[in-house]
């Protein structure tokens, strides 16, 4: 239902920017994305989270409706992911072997070193408000929401796991990897940011915005373990012109 309303809204909002005055443009730059916030009971596993460098690009349509507010719509490739070392220190097991699995304590936490590469399409739908102006410059607030489609994605797992061996523990490494398949397709955030318009020759402004996403997504670790329950967020620096 949330999803339909955005949509609505967003709809609604195009179409009273309908008569507005029309430019549009292109940007490009660099993405520093992870993910954040686990959803679950943190006596199961212990989550850190790392940064993914990537980029950010595509072209944009303003629609102003005056000196001073517009409507941007986007379309955009941007590269997001994360790196993770999660400790695992409960898993379910079946400790008597009758069948009924239940929540162990692990004797010694696991450890997974894990990668995550998401490429999305997204469609931002933002307002621009300028707030400052000056001879040759501008301020202006950017906000709004997107909507992403997931284009490709993997993982790559790189772990141990300790068995009892008599007084010590068996060191067990495991690797694995996937296309991320199972991952939502979609993927729906809010943006906020700033851009200023810099004086020089040609129309060219450099933007900075966070994007902060809403879902949660169910990230594999390893094939006998739960995913983890994270979101998406990224950081964005671009560069963009108008024509």
């Amino acid at each position: 239902m949330k999803y339909l309303s955005l949509l609505i809204m967003a709809a609604m909002v195009s179409a009273a920017f309908a008569q507005a005055d029309l430019t549009w443009g292109v940007k490009a730059g660099m993405n520093l994305s992870q993910h954040y916030g686990a959803k679950g009971d943190d006596l199961d596993f212990e989550v850190k989270s790392g940064l993914r460098p990537g980029f950010i690009t595509g072209a944009y349509l303003d629609f102003a409706a005056n000196d001073n507010l517009s409507l941007v719509i986007e379309a955009l490739y941007s590269t997001k992911g994360s790196r993770q070392k999660i400790t695992i220190i409960r898993m379910e097991d079946d400790p008597d072997g009758d069948g009924i699995y239940e929540m162990v304590d692990l004797e010694k936490p696991a450890i997974m070193d894990v990668k995550y590469f998401m490429d999305y399409f997204e469609v931002p739908v933002l307002l621009k408000l300028r707030t400052l102006k000056a001879s040759n410059w501008a301020l202006h607030l950017i906000t709004g929401t997107a909507m992403s489609i997931k284009v490709k994605g993997r993982h790559e797992l790189e772990g141990k796991v300790f068995l009892p061996d008599g007084d010590d523990f068996s060191e067990i490494p495991i690797t694995e990897s996937s296309d991320l398949s199972s991952v939502n397709m979609f993927d729906f955030s809010f943006i906020y940011g700033g851009a200023v318009d810099l004086p020089v020759k040609f129309p060219l402004s450099v933007e900075y915005r966070f994007t902060l996403g809403w879902d949660y997504l169910a990230l594999p670790t390893y094939q006998f373990f739960e995913p983890v329950q994270l979101r998406n967020q990224a950081w964005s620096l671009m560069l963009s012109t108008r024509f």
